[in-house]
């Protein structure tokens, strides 16, 4: 389980579990937000309270919880002791997959260290959203945002998602949500049970929405 000390929002977080580095790799999936300008234009686009995921991952090298995230400055890595006293953590899963393939898609997603954060295709998403295009215009294969990033790893863990344009972190939560076969909740902040409202309320309304799209069945008359 991946913990910290006591974040910016004063919530007293669980000690560091010694058993982490023995359960395997240790690699989970993180949503959070901040009350930064970014953060609030990603919820307000998106219509989440969600605004960020990232990749955590215990690291031998430096003996610590290390997080891989696409933000502002670019695609890093950092400390999850840091990460935690800038970000609100909202929900924290581990990921129960094969800890070769594992390793294989940290390998890959570590290639793309350095890359630069897609402003632009963030305005390109509302773009898509407000003249509902199938695609969004400005995406750059050369950049990326959070969710992308978190997508990509998914993809190479087996879990791929077939518009990374488009993927938010919401979208991730929900899926993280509904697969209870991969993901293993571990941790959470004090807004998850809001967004877990919010998730069955959309859960619900598409469930609603596919009721009234699908025919009725034509009745037999003599």
């Amino acid at each position: 389980m991946v913990t910290g000390g006591k974040g910016k929002a004063g919530r007293r977080r669980r000690p560091d579990n010694p058993e982490l580095p023995a359960a395997g790799l240790g690699v989970h999936i993180g949503f959070s937000t901040t009350g930064g300008w970014l953060s609030r234009i990603i919820r307000r686009v998106t219509g989440s309270p969600v605004s960020h995921s990232f990749v955590v991952y215990h690291s031998a090298v430096f003996g610590k919880d290390m997080v891989l995230e696409a933000s502002g400055h670019g695609f890093r890595i950092m400390a999850w002791q840091r990460f935690d006293t800038e970000n609100k953590l909202v929900a924290m899963y581990r990921l129960k997959v094969d800890d070769a393939l594992l390793h294989q898609a940290l390998g890959k997603l570590s290639d793309r260290l350095g890359d630069a954060y897609d402003t632009l295709s963030l305005f390109g998403y509302l773009i898509r959203k407000w003249f509902r295009l199938k695609r969004v215009p400005f995406d750059s294969r050369k950049k990326l945002v959070c969710s992308e990033a978190v997508a990509l790893f998914l993809g190479w863990c087996g879990m791929p998602f077939e518009d990374l344009g488009v993927v938010t972190p919401q979208i991730l939560l929900d899926f993280a949500e509904a697969r209870s076969d991969v993901f293993e909740l571990v941790d959470s902040g004090n807004g998850f049970a809001r967004v877990a409202a919010k998730s069955a309320k959309r859960r619900r309304r598409k469930r609603r929405r596919k009721r009234v799209a699908e025919p009725s069945p034509r009745r037999l008359t003599g």
